[in-house]
């Protein structure tokens, strides 16, 4: 395989991107991709972030007002090697360091010494967020942009990639705890969250969901599936056609439309729910697995946030029976990604 890239500096991340074709690539018509809901052309003929157009400067002033108590809670799921679930061939993180401080108190002539790390990760191999482009259906992207003038084996994404939500990544966000609501730790495997779990989460928090919003789902899945894998000594791998995640389904894609949500994400693998395969909606989308990320993704511009931690925050609204507070989740300011990691933080 030909070197694409490389990279250096004091902290050096070699990024493995994956861009994920929905196994069709005859030309379509944009008539035809008209024909599912979608949000095409409503902000121009240019645009890159979709659904974060809702949000406006005075919408972010009114979301930095929620900011009550000055506490920031991380919502980004620590990395550490063979810990956590990740899909299919997907692999962790590496480190590899310059220096061991063994290393520095043997030396000859101690004195000024620094360290430094080289780390070897994927774009969608830890807390992150989906371009508009990561996943589609046929020839096009997202706003009908078509594939070929947008993905490079040498230049990365060039359209509507990480990088054009680093100015849009701060916003009002709501955390839905569908776990506690239903009194469990964990919602199951293969558990569907329908829109009425949600409507009925929301408002038993007593949380209004408003135009724009970071909608945060918690499952249980992160820690349960980590859990079980660390108990593993590492060795176990959790399967997406197997073992399934529970997440939205195909019905949720008029709620997230009508509620014009502007980011979605959850505590799990691929933010929707996987198996048993919802035949209904694959034959809609022409599918044969996860057609959120085609309807809400590709088609209406939704970004989508995956292997969020939202325990320490559940925990948090719990107790002070507040479910909103400002969300703030810049990208990784890396060049044409098309898998942004972000670190966001939840504060109020």
């Amino acid at each position: 395989m030909k070197k694409r890239m490389g990279f250096a500096g004091v902290l050096v991340i070699i990024i493995l991107t994956l861009s994920v074709a929905a196994w069709s690539f005859d030309p379509i018509p944009v008539s035809e991709y008209k024909k599912w809901p979608n949000n095409w052309g409503k902000w121009g003929p240019d645009d890159e972030i979709g659904t974060l157009n809702y949000n406006t400067p005075e919408s972010l002033v009114a979301a930095a007002r929620l900011v009550k108590k000055g506490k920031i809670i991380p919502c980004s799921w620590e990395v550490k090697p063979n810990s956590y679930p990740l899909w299919g061939a997907r692999v962790g993180i590496e480190r590899f360091m310059n220096i061991s401080g063994h290393d520095a108190v043997a030396a000859e002539k101690p004195g000024l010494m620094y360290s430094d790390e080289f780390i070897k990760t994927g774009t969608h191999s830890m807390t992150h967020v989906d371009p508009l482009v990561h996943l589609w259906y046929g020839d096009k992207v997202y706003n009908g942009y078509p594939v070929k003038d947008v993905i490079f084996w040498d230049k990365g994404t060039v359209k509507a990639n990480a990088n054009a939500y680093l100015t849009h990544s701060a916003q009002r966000g709501v955390l839905l705890d569908v776990a506690r609501f239903k009194g469990v730790d964990y919602l199951g495997d293969k558990y569907l969250i329908t829109p009425k779990d949600l409507d009925d989460t929301a408002k038993k928090q007593g949380v209004e969901i408003k135009p724009g919003d970071a909608i945060l789902i918690r499952t249980g899945f992160m820690k349960h599936w980590s859990d079980k894998i660390i108990k593993s000594g590492g060795t176990l791998r959790w399967g997406a056609m197997t073992d399934g995640e529970p997440g939205p389904g195909g019905d949720s894609i008029k709620w997230i439309q009508e509620k014009k949500i502007g980011l979605i994400g959850a505590d799990n693998i691929a933010v929707e729910h996987i198996v048993p395969v919802e035949e209904k909606w694959n034959k809609i989308y022409k599918v044969p697995v996860i057609p959120l990320h085609v309807a809400v993704l590709q088609m209406l511009g939704v970004p989508m946030q995956e292997l969020l931690n939202l325990d320490a925050l559940a925990e948090d609204c719990a107790k002070d029976g507040v479910y909103e507070f400002l969300y703030v989740w810049p990208p990784l300011n890396f060049w044409n990604a098309t898998g942004g990691l972000i670190s966001p933080v939840a504060i109020k």
